[in-house]
């Protein structure tokens, strides 16, 4: 089978599942059971990558625990908002709080070397994985908006690719992603601010609304791309994993939304304080 169509079937089958979950995210266990696995294999392909280097050894197992904690006590705070089961997600939060101060304490009798990159970097795969996939749990309370987010990130994506394919000069940092262009970010930008003026229109919101909303998107996903792509480098590595055929590993399908999607769930509650 070529590569062509191995991409295409694993790209149909991961769209047709993340949206199925999405449609069916009322019920929020779809959704939760599926990004909950999704988590899980990210944290394992970033740690994986922070162990290949020098002098790192990051306690995978205990740290996909703690983000897997982060994760459930965000679902459980988001999905029962109003419901006495809510408190759960506290108590969840509070053990994910003081799972991270065990891994504090647990590195004072590792004795592995360094032990002070391995709290950093333990640390940094929490925030930079767990953390926006436990933030998608907030921004799902609102189906249209999780279902834009994940729409213009992978229409961005498209029209860079196409763009970038096309009239690509200009590198935007060749020492990190040699094939990230200007004029691809500019595409992808114009494809992705398209769609949310017809997502305005579609829904009767403001226009402007919409359009900031894309532009983050644009933004921080292009970060989040470029963040993922010096993590990378740094370990030498094209891809994070091989799970995905055609596709790479769970970080690089996710890569745009890590920080894009904590930046969305701070502009949806601030238009929720002033409106």
């Amino acid at each position: 089978m070529s590569n062509l169509v191995t991409r295409t079937i694993t790209g149909v089958v991961f769209v047709a599942a993340v949206l199925g979950s999405i449609m069916f995210q009322e019920q929020y266990y779809a959704f939760t059971a599926l990004f909950s696995l999704f988590c899980v294999l990210a944290l394992i392909e970033f740690y994986g990558i922070i162990n290949a280097k020098e002098n790192v050894s990051v306690n995978v197992p205990y740290m996909v625990f703690c983000g897997i904690l982060l994760y459930l006590g965000c679902f459980w705070c988001s999905s029962f908002n109003s419901d006495p089961r809510k408190i759960r997600g506290f108590v969840i939060l509070i053990a994910y709080i003081l799972s991270i101060i065990i891994l504090i304490i647990s590195e004072l009798y590792r004795g592995k070397p360094h032990p002070t990159y391995n709290l950093a970097f333990s640390i940094y795969g929490q925030v930079v994985v767990a953390l926006p996939f436990g933030v998608l749990n907030f921004i799902a309370r609102d189906q249209f908006q999780l279902l834009a987010l994940f729409v213009f990130i992978w229409l961005f994506d498209t029209g860079a690719y196409v763009f970038g394919s096309s009239f690509g000069k200009h590198k935007m940092i060749e020492r990190i992603s040699p094939k990230k262009s200007w004029e691809g970010e500019i595409g992808g930008a114009l494809t992705t601010v398209g769609v949310a003026i017809a997502y305005s229109f579609y829904l009767g919101q403001p226009l402007w609304q919409w359009v900031v909303f894309a532009l983050i998107v644009v933004i921080f996903g292009t970060f989040g791309d470029l963040s993922e792509s010096m993590l990378k480098r740094a370990s030498g590595l094209k891809d994070s994993g091989n799970i995905l055929p055609g596709h790479g590993g769970m970080l690089d399908r996710f890569d745009s939304m890590l920080l894009a999607a904590p930046v969305i769930y701070i502009y949806i509650e601030i238009l929720k304080a002033v409106s």
